[in-house]
C-alpha cells in the first residue's frame, strides 16, 4: 500500500515504497524528491496547503502502474509561533550537521598533515634525492606518499572551510529572519497577501465559486491574520523594552535629513509608510521606515527614535573615521590607500603617546568596551580625536611637529607595555599577569621579535602531546589565543611577584 500524506507539520510525504519497486521513478515526474533523512517527499510543502493537482496526478500514475494508493490530506495550518520555532529547530539541526562535517574534515586534514610530516621531518632539510643510491626507490616512495598526504590535507582543509561557511550561513540566515527590520517587511508582505485573499473571497462569493475554494480563502485569511498579529506582537515587545523602535510619521517631519543604506537625504514629505526624498532624478526617491537608520534635525543626530541625541558635527567625524579605519584593515596594493592606512595607524599611536611601532593590541587597550552611554560617548570622542591627527598627517605635517604640539590623550588604557627589556620565556613557563611583548623568530636576517601577539596573559592551557612535541595554548585578556610548541621562545615582561 502506497500512502501519500500531507500535513502542515510534515509536508507532503510518500510512504510504503521499497527500493527498486519503481515508485520513485513514477512520482519524481510529479515533483517528488528523495533524501536519506526524509525518504520520498515534495520539496517546499511544509506549512502550505496540499498541492492537490500534483498529488492527484502522482496517485493516478501509480494506480495505472498497478499500485494501491491512499491519499491523506490535512490542511489545518499551524500557529505562526509554532512554525517559527520548528523552522529555527531545523536550522539548528542543519547547522549542527554542517559543523559536524567540518569537524570530521578537519580531523582528516590533521591526520593527513601529521602523516606527511612524520615522513618529511625525518628527511634533513634540503636533502636531495640520490638516483644512484640503493635507497633511492624507497626514498622516492616515502616522499610521494608524503606529498600525496599534503595534497589530501589541503583538500580536506578546503572541505572543512566549505562546511564551516555553510553552517555560519545557516545561522546567520536564522538570525536575520528575527531582525526587527525584516519583521517589518514581513508584516507588509503578509498584509498585502491578506488584502489579496480578501479580494479573492469577495469575488468568489459574488460569482458563487465552489464552497471548497471559498473555504480555502477563509482559511488563508485566518492564517494570515494570526501571523500578522504574531509578527506585530514581536515588534511591540521590542518597542516596549526599547530594543527596537521603528521610525514613523510621529518621529519624522518634512525638512529632516535621514540616513538610508547609501547616504543621507532630505525629506520632502512624510507618508503613511515611507518618506519622499529630495534626491532629484536619482535613486532612491523614497525610503520605507524599515530602511531608515538615523535622523538629523537642528544640528542634532538621532540614531534611533529613542536614542541619545548628539551633535551632527561629531557624528560626521565619527562616520568618516569609521570608514577610514575600515579601509585601513585591507589597503591592498594602491600606494594612496597604503599611505592612508599608514596614517590611520600612526594617528592612533600619536594620540596616546605610543611608539609608532607599537602593536595593535597596545592601541586597542585604550579603546573602552561596554554598551553603556558613557562608554559610547568615549568611543565617539576618541574617534573624532583620531580623525584630527589623521587629517594633520594627510596634510603632510611632519610627525615630530605633531608630537611637539599634541597633548597626549587622557584616556586610561586597560594595560600598558612596561619599560625596559623583556626576558625570554617558553610558553609553558608563563603565568597569569605576565605581559607578552612579542614572539621570537629566526629568519635570514637573524633573530627578530614579531609584535603580532602581545598583551597580558589571561590563561595557559595544560601541555598537549602531538607530533612528538608538546603544545600549549596561551590566551590574552583581549580574548586572542595562540598555540605554541613548548620549545618556542617569547619575549615577556614578568608580572610583579605577589
Amino acid at each position: 500500500m502506497i500512502v501519500i500524506s500531507h500535513s502542515h507539520e510534515e509536508g507532503t510525504v510518500l510512504s510504503g515504497s521499497r527500493k527498486g519497486d519503481g515508485v520513485y521513478d513514477i512520482v519524481k515526474q510529479h515533483g517528488f524528491r528523495w533524501s536519506r533523512q526524509v525518504g520520498i517527499y515534495m520539496r517546499g510543502s511544509r506549512d502550505r496547503d496540499a498541492p492537490r493537482s500534483r498529488i492527484d496526478a502522482a496517485a493516478q500514475a501509480l494506480r495505472e502502474a498497478g499500485f494501491d494508493v491512499v491519499v491523506e490530506i490535512d490542511d489545518q495550518w499551524r500557529p505562526a509561533a509554532i512554525r517559527e520555532a520548528a523552522t529555527a529547530d531545523r536550522a539548528d539541526e542543519r547547522a549542527d550537521l554542517y559543523e559536524e562535517r567540518a569537524d570530521r574534515a578537519a580531523g582528516r586534514r590533521d591526520a593527513r598533515h601529521d602523516a606527511a610530516h612524520r615522513t618529511l621531518d625525518g628527511i634533513p632539510a634540503g636533502q636531495p634525492m640520490m638516483p644512484n643510491h640503493r635507497s633511492y626507490a624507497a626514498d622516492r616512495n616515502r616522499r610521494e606518499r608524503a606529498w600525496a598526504n599534503l595534497d589530501a590535507a589541503r583538500a580536506e582543509d578546503s572541505a572543512a572551510g566549505h562546511y564551516a561557511d555553510k553552517a555560519a550561513g545557516v545561522r546567520a540566515h536564522a538570525d536575520a529572519m528575527d531582525n526587527p527590520r525584516v519583521i517589518m517587511r514581513r508584516v507588509e508582505t503578509l498584509q498585502a497577501d491578506l488584502r489579496r485573499w480578501q479580494r479573492e473571497l469577495a469575488e468568489a462569493e459574488t460569482v458563487h465559486a465552489s464552497e471548497q475554494y471559498q473555504d480555502r480563502c477563509r482559511r488563508e485569511i485566518a492564517r494570515l491574520t494570526e501571523n500578522i498579529t504574531h509578527q506585530q506582537a514581536k515588534l511591540a515587545d521590542r518597542a516596549a523594552t526599547g530594543a527596537f523602535i521603528a521610525w514613523g510619521p510621529d518621529t519624522l517631519a518634512k525638512g529632516d535629513v535621514v540616513r538610508g543604506e547609501f547616504g543621507w537625504f532630505r525629506v520632502t514629505r512624510v507618508n503613511r509608510k515611507s518618506v519622499s526624498l529630495d534626491n532629484g532624478n536619482d535613486w532612491p526617491q523614497r525610503l520605507s521606515f524599515d530602511k531608515i537608520y538615523g535622523r538629523r534635525r537642528d544640528g542634532v543626530q538621532l540614531d534611533t527614535p529613542n536614542g541619545q541625541p548628539w551633535p551632527v558635527d561629531l557624528a560626521v567625524k565619527v562616520a568618516r573615521w569609521q570608514r577610514i579605519a575600515c579601509a585601513a584593515t585591507n589597503p591592498g596594493y594602491d600606494e594612496g590607500q597604503q599611505r592612508q592606512a599608514r596614517h590611520a595607524r600612526y594617528a592612533r599611536r600619536l594620540l596616546h603617546g605610543l611608539d609608532l611601532g607599537a602593536s595593535d593590541s597596545q592601541v586597542q587597550a585604550f579603546w573602552p568596551s561596554g554598551d553603556d552611554p558613557e562608554t559610547l560617548a568615549e568611543r565617539r570622542r576618541l574617534s573624532a580625536a583620531y580623525l584630527d591627527v589623521y587629517e594633520r598627517l594627510e596634510a603632510d605635517e611632519r610627525v615630530p611637529d605633531i608630537i611637539a604640539s599634541l597633548t597626549t590623550d587622557p584616556a586610561v588604557p586597560v594595560w600598558v607595555m612596561p619599560d625596559g627589556d623583556p626576558v625570554d620565556r617558553h610558553p609553558h613557563d608563563l603565568h597569569v599577569g605576565d605581559i607578552v611583548a612579542g614572539l621570537w623568530d629566526t629568519g635570514p636576517q637573524g633573530r627578530k621579535l614579531w609584535p603580532h601577539f602581545t598583551g597580558p596573559v589571561a590563561a595557559i592551557s595544560e601541555p598537549v602531546a602531538r607530533d612528538g612535541r608538546s603544545w600549549v595554548t596561551v590566551t590574552l585578556i583581549d580574548g586572542a589565543s595562540r598555540e605554541f610548541a613548548t620549545t618556542h621562545w617569547l619575549a615577556v615582561h614578568l608580572a610583579p611577584a605577589a
